[in-house]
């Protein structure tokens, strides 16, 4: 098993370098440029972390939290690793275009099962030995550690991903036996959201953890030691290893082995296990999956669809495109899933930038209305911002896949009596039209809540439809150089290439629009004379900048839509 493992990652590594070269020089060197540049922050801001954090316990040996950093540095291994366990799992095992031939080759399929896994873990595996091996390493450099604490800590770091990547598959290999294949993915996809709901949940409620650390208005440190210490000695795996590396560095032997081996057990001897199961329930599940499709429509269903088509068929070509958009998303919860996360921002930006006012607390607010010296209230500024930022995070992947979700239906819009200004429209109403709903009802929320007046309340909206507008048409637009119509993870959809650029070109028409819009305000507090220009100049410039910069980015788009899908 572990030779025909150590084959099938190796042909997989072949396949990978192979597609590598056969890409164009230029693009091969910005690759591996922006891969360096990239890795040598992230190397450098990990072992400046570590180091710190080494130098700092060791010059206050009294404080005792020795064991606290490796133990988060793995747990957040361990959390990450958890939260996108299903997806890579889901892909790996089950939706993987090669299986077919994985499956019927001489290969033990323990060793496909295994190969897959570690094969979807690889990138995390880059990431990982980018931040926390240099965290780790640099940490014991830090407390001047022995050589035993080194090959632990490297020991751990691989280890670490096994037990999350193992629950994940175990998890989605019992779902995909019993449960319809077209479920399995909407399932696994609204439990890895919800997961990372929560957690992100959970690390945003600093305040409120903040406050077992003061009695009154003194901060009693004895009292955050003892809790923290208390947490470090719970058995769980990342501490486990975190008080096993403390241990091995100082030269507690024992201590260092026995709870090293607690965490090799959880993790090594639990993907083990799953690798032995893996035989069966691994096998029965892709049958099963294979074996079950979808029904397919028949002539007459067909023709009562037809008639029953409504606004769908009588339609602008465009409007129609958007409520075609909308019939399919729904079909699939994974699309759902991936817009839960950013409804849970609105309360955290407010508790974040709103809430609070008390010496502990940092008010964003507060302090913009200080530097105004009191002659402006940027609070409603700020949560009309929140409203913007969260509707486009729900809604801007619609706009930035719209191409790419088409995947082999491309070829029917392609020859459709379509024009290419209408098939851009329509993904752009596909976005803009639930942006608007959703938007506007946290925007009449939020100023029922906050007191907005009616004016405010128009021009927050305004606002907001202005920027959304333009980001959308942003996405739409960087949406089609870069789309991928060969597909068969959805996370595939999205390219890395066009996130980047939407980012920047999103974040300068955010900076450059919303500094216009907030004109009047800064007016109104350091040039009141200039007031009444403001109000002129500052919206219609936002419009200005947000049409510009969203119809030029569509206009790029378009003249590259003739190409989408060709060799």
């Amino acid at each position: 098993m572990i030779a025909d493992t150590f084959l099938l990652l190796t042909l997989r590594l072949q396949v990978e370098w192979n597609t590598f070269r056969s890409r164009k020089l230029i693009r091969q060197i910005l690759i591996v440029v922006l891969f360096l540049a990239v890795g040598a922050v992230m190397i450098s801001f990990a072992s400046g972390f570590g180091y710190g954090a080494g130098a700092i316990l060791r010059r206050f040996p009294r404080l005792q939290l020795e064991p606290l950093m490796p133990g988060l540095i793995l747990g957040i291994v361990t959390l990450l690793s958890l939260a996108s366990s299903f997806g890579v799992a889901l892909s790996a095992l089950f939706l993987s275009n090669d299986l077919e031939l994985l499956m019927s080759a001489p290969v033990n399929r323990r060793a496909v099962f295994m190969s897959k896994i570690l094969d979807g873990m690889m990138g995390y595996y880059v990431l990982v030995m980018a931040t926390a091996m240099p965290a780790l390493f640099t940490y014991g450099l830090g407390l001047r550690y022995g050589l035993l604490y080194y090959l632990l800590a490297f020991v751990a770091v691989l280890a670490t991903p096994l037990l999350p990547a193992g629950l994940g598959a175990l998890l989605v290999m019992v779902v995909a036996r019993f449960a319809p294949a077209r479920r399995v993915r909407e399932v696994m996809g609204l439990a890895a959201a919800l997961f990372g709901v929560t957690c992100s949940l959970i690390s945003n409620l600093s305040r409120s953890w903040s406050r077992l650390a003061f009695l009154g208005d003194q901060f009693n440190l004895e009292a955050l030691l003892t809790l923290t210490r208390s947490l470090i000695n719970l058995p769980i795996p990342p501490l486990m290893a975190g008080r096993g590396l403390a241990a091995a560095g100082v030269g507690e032997i024992g201590s260092a082995f026995a709870n090293m081996a607690g965490f090799l057990l959880l993790t090594f001897g639990l993907f083990a296990a799953i690798v032995w199961l893996a035989d069966t329930l691994y096998a029965s599940g892709w049958v099963r999956m294979q074996s079950s499709g979808s029904a397919n429509r028949n002539k007459q269903r067909a023709e009562k669809a037809a008639a029953r088509s409504g606004l769908l068929g009588s339609a602008p070509a465009s409007f129609a495109l958007a409520l075609k958009d909308w019939r399919v998303i729904p079909r699939d919860l994974r699309n759902f899933a991936q817009f839960l996360a950013p409804l849970f921002l609105l309360p955290v930006i407010y508790i974040n930038l709103l809430g609070g006012g008390g010496s502990r607390s940092f008010n964003a607010v507060a302090q913009a209305n200080n530097f105004a010296e009191g002659r402006v209230n940027f609070s409603n500024a700020f949560a009309a911002a929140g409203v913007l930022t969260v509707t486009f995070l729900i809604f801007n992947r619609i706009a930035s896949t719209g191409i790419s979700m088409e995947g082999k239906s491309w070829w029917l819009l392609k020859t459709a009596p379509l024009a290419g200004r209408e098939l851009l429209a329509g993904k752009f109403l596909a976005a803009l039209m639930p942006f608007t709903a959703i938007g506007t009802a946290l925007m009449i929320g939020m100023a029922i809540w906050r007191g907005f007046s009616v004016i405010g309340a128009l021009y927050g909206w305004l606002g907001m439809m202005v920027l959304g507008s333009g980001m959308m048409a942003v996405d739409v637009g960087l949406a089609v150089p870069w789309a991928n119509l060969t597909w068969d993870d959805p996370r595939r959809m999205s390219s890395g290439w066009g996130a980047l650029f939407s980012f920047f070109i999103n974040t300068i028409l955010g900076l450059v629009a919303g500094l216009l819009l907030a004109l009047p305000l800064i007016a109104r507090a350091f040039l009141p004379a200039f007031e009444i220009i403001a109000w002129l100049v500052g919206p219609l410039g936002a419009i200005a900048v947000s049409s510009a910069i969203g119809g030029l980015v569509v206009q790029f788009g378009l003249s590259r839509l003739s190409s989408v899908g060709e060799a």
